[in-house]
């Protein structure tokens, strides 16, 4: 049995205000000298985590926006609708619904700053979507329940995530688990183990889906419910109940590898 790691990054690895992960150090190198792939999985997009994951020293495959395109296993694998097929029908639905949200499509950079926080070349980075359409909900629960129904008719979903709501296709964070578990038995010629770590309803499939899960607390102090019973609740936030949660699995799950 081999194991691989496979994270969230804001609010799990990644401070959610700070963006830093200087507390998960210790960890990161331990998996990388016993030989654990540590495997991104966010929202981000592409162009992003390919500069995290150049801070990070990884070369391990990654998933980028929310489970929509799989990279790094020869050809990049779309696993969803292409954004540009359906922003058109956002842009209708809107309209129709008179819904209240700002997305990333009708945003300006400036706009994407200030809402993330980010430099103005990151958040460029993070406009460069081609799976999933982020939105500012400014709306009611109601009218979000009414987008969800209308959405689901042209076969797309609303997922909510650390900051936004995102418009994808009908595929999350765990659809990559089949193709990650083929290429390290690949690899290895061993059956392989999943350990997910999360800390927004975005990583409930990854973590309910995979063998075992750690679950970061998000920046209210809240923790996700799981249908899960191999899970370790942090009690720290990101990047420090990232390292906790790490550290525990070292100890007590991964003993050998």
């Amino acid at each position: 049995m081999k194991y691989i790691v496979v994270t969230d990054l804001d609010g799990t690895l990644l401070d959610h205000q700070t963006y830093q992960f200087t507390a998960a150090l210790d960890g990161i190198q331990e998996l990388k000298q016993r030989g654990i792939p540590l495997i991104l999985n966010s929202s981000k997009t592409q162009a992003e985590i390919i500069e995290i994951r150049a801070q990070l020293n990884n070369q391990e495959p990654f998933v980028c926006e929310n489970g929509g395109i799989l990279c790094g296993m020869a050809n990049i694998q779309y696993l969803a609708t292409p954004r540009s097929q359906f922003l058109q029908d956002l842009a209708v639905i809107k309209a129709k619904l008179n819904l209240k949200y700002q997305g990333f499509a009708e945003a300006s950079v400036e706009e994407v700053m200030r809402w993330t926080s980010l430099p103005a070349s990151d958040a460029e980075k993070a406009m460069e979507r081609n799976a999933t359409e982020p939105l500012l909900w400014q709306d009611t629960e109601l009218a979000l329940n009414n987008f969800r129904q209308e959405l689901a008719q042209i076969q797309l979903q609303c997922v909510k995530g650390g900051r936004f709501h995102h418009v994808m296709g009908f595929f999350n964070k765990a659809t990559c688990f089949s193709q990650l578990k083929e290429y390290y038995a690949q690899v290895w010629q061993e059956e392989i183990s999943i350990i997910a770590l999360g800390d927004s309803p975005n990583d409930l499939p990854m973590l309910e889906q995979a063998d075992y899960a750690v679950v970061i607390p998000n920046s209210n102090g809240n923790k996700l419910h799981l249908n899960q019973a191999a899970a370790y609740f942090a009690s720290k936030l990101a990047p420090d109940g990232w390292q906790e949660g790490i550290s525990f699995l070292l100890e007590h799950v991964i003993k050998e590898q």
